[in-house]
């Protein structure tokens, strides 16, 4: 190969180098790019605002319609028909004005009221007509328990001694009997010796033993009878005892008779406290019907003392509302015919706020009214409770309001402190707060050779004041540093984000 031929070679490889080194940094370009992009877009998407001066205010402003604080219920006291009305819805009454007139009817009500005193009266007659209790019976029946009781006991130390006697009886009868067997063997043994002499002469040969024989012998038949006849009075004796009550059967008598004591005195203390429970609830029952007894007799005093009523007069001065009734109309005893509003009482205007608001604001806090001018009127809060149509969202704030005001007219209040200037100034979604307390999230930007990245820094505040809008803080910010207000994520310190196009 000459010269030329590797020069032209060499050459051929320099271009395939230069070619292989352009495609591989714009492959590697494309991969860098579309990996930053990829990343980019798994950042969580930030929006933001910037630390401002400005006002901050703590003032909240509302509106709502005057309405009368307090109304009074207008009634009669029995059944009337209307004559007249004397006023029309929304008319200003005054002390002792007539509002309307009856027709002249007899009333019923009184009628209806005395028919049922004379039932009340009668239920209570047949009440209090209780038979007495009596508890002869019973006590006769304990009485001839416990006599029974002691008769047994009686009985028992009887059965005890009988007992006692037939075991001394039965050793005596032994002992009898040991005694009448032991004669009845001598007596025969000295009638043998007698009846051993058999002839005259052999009597005579011994008349004198004899003699003594025969005398010993009936010596000892004379015991013998005698032992006979005590042994015959203890068996006797014996068999009167054995027929006697034993003392098991003495002891069970008592034990049922003591049972039977018991129980009847059981019962005759469970009758009593049932009785007794019986007459305090009676007793009870007798006072509540004497009560309504005299409620009714009261009611009737004083349907007597109105029934010559032919008008209804205000008691208190104010405004009529809703009438109910036209003329002719027949009205029932304590049915509802219109209402006063008392004006002389105050007035009183809800109004509706957001959740937020409600919290700068409590009860007993005074409230400049902005659209009356020349009026003497004031105003405070009343109460402030939850909005029942949205209680989540929602707070129904009611003011009080004493002056020349008009009911139906609005009324727009502002409530709470004056603005005041302040050099930091943020969204109050941008505060967050944690068990250590406030903080923001500020957005910086770090320069990188593929452009800039975006990193949050968590930075403590405190909050120095703040509205519906705004907080004015303290702490390591300064007027216009970027400051995170939304979040796609949940953010930590030091973390890269990405900013939202909006």
């Amino acid at each position: 190969m000459n010269t030329n031929e590797q020069n032209e070679g060499l050459s051929v490889r320099k271009k395939i180098v230069k070619r292989f080194s352009v495609i591989f940094f714009v492959v590697l370009i494309i991969l860098t790019f579309f990996s930053n992009t990829i990343m980019n877009y798994s950042l969580p998407e930030v929006s933001t605002e910037t630390v401002f001066a400005g006002s901050v205010s703590k003032k909240v402003k509302c509106q709502g319609a005057v309405e009368v604080s307090n109304d009074l219920e207008v009634t009669v006291s029995g059944k009337r028909v209307v004559k007249e009305i004397m006023f029309e819805e929304g008319d200003t009454v005054e002390v002792g004005d007539v509002i309307m007139t009856f027709e002249e009817t007899e009333n019923t009500e009184l009628a209806e009221a005395e028919k049922e005193l004379e039932t009340l009266e009668d239920n209570y007659t047949k009440q209090t007509l209780r038979t007495t209790k009596d508890y002869t019976d019973q006590e006769v029946q304990i009485s001839n328990a416990q006599d029974d009781v002691s008769d047994a006991t009686d009985d028992l130390n009887q059965a005890r001694t009988d007992a006692a006697n037939l075991e001394t009886a039965k050793a005596e009868r032994d002992e009898l009997q040991a005694q009448y067997d032991a004669k009845s063997v001598e007596v025969e043994g000295i009638q043998t010796k007698v009846d051993s002499y058999e002839s005259l002469s052999d009597y005579y040969q011994n008349a004198t033993a004899t003699d003594a024989l025969v005398s010993s012998l009936g010596t000892a038949k004379e015991e013998l009878a005698a032992l006979e006849i005590s042994l015959e009075e203890k068996k006797t004796l014996v068999s009167e005892l054995e027929g006697k009550t034993t003392v098991e059967a003495a002891q069970e008598a008592l034990t049922s008779a003591q049972q039977n004591l018991a129980s009847l005195q059981r019962t005759l203390a469970e009758t009593k406290e049932n009785d007794s429970i019986t007459d305090q609830t009676n007793a009870i029952d007798d006072a509540n019907a004497l009560e309504e007894i005299e409620e009714q007799k009261a009611k009737i005093e004083k349907l007597k003392a109105q029934d010559d009523c032919k008008e209804i007069k205000a008691k208190e001065a104010g405004i009529i509302t809703g009438i109910t009734v036209k003329p002719g109309d027949t009205i029932e005893a304590e049915t509802p015919i219109a209402n006063i509003q008392l004006t002389q009482t105050g007035y009183e205007v809800s109004a509706v706020i957001n959740k937020q608001q409600s919290r700068l604001l409590k009860v007993g806090d005074e409230a400049s009214i902005e659209n009356l001018w020349g009026s003497e009127a004031t105003a405070s809060i009343k109460s402030i409770k939850a909005d029942p149509t949205n209680p989540n969202q929602s707070s129904v704030v009611k003011f009080s309001v004493l002056g020349d005001v008009q009911v139906g007219e609005t009324l727009q209040f502002a409530v709470g402190e004056k603005s005041g200037k302040y050099d930091t100034v943020v969204p109050n979604s941008a505060v967050k707060e944690e068990s250590d307390g406030k903080f923001v999230f500020v957005v910086k930007v770090k320069a990188t050779p593929l452009g800039n990245r975006y990193v949050t820094k968590k930075v403590k505040v405190e909050v120095v004041a703040s509205d519906t809008v705004n907080s004015a803080v303290s702490g390591d910010l300064s007027e216009y540093d970027n400051i995170i207000i939304n979040s796609s994520k949940p953010l930590d310190n030091g973390q890269q984000v990405r900013l939202s196009d909006n």
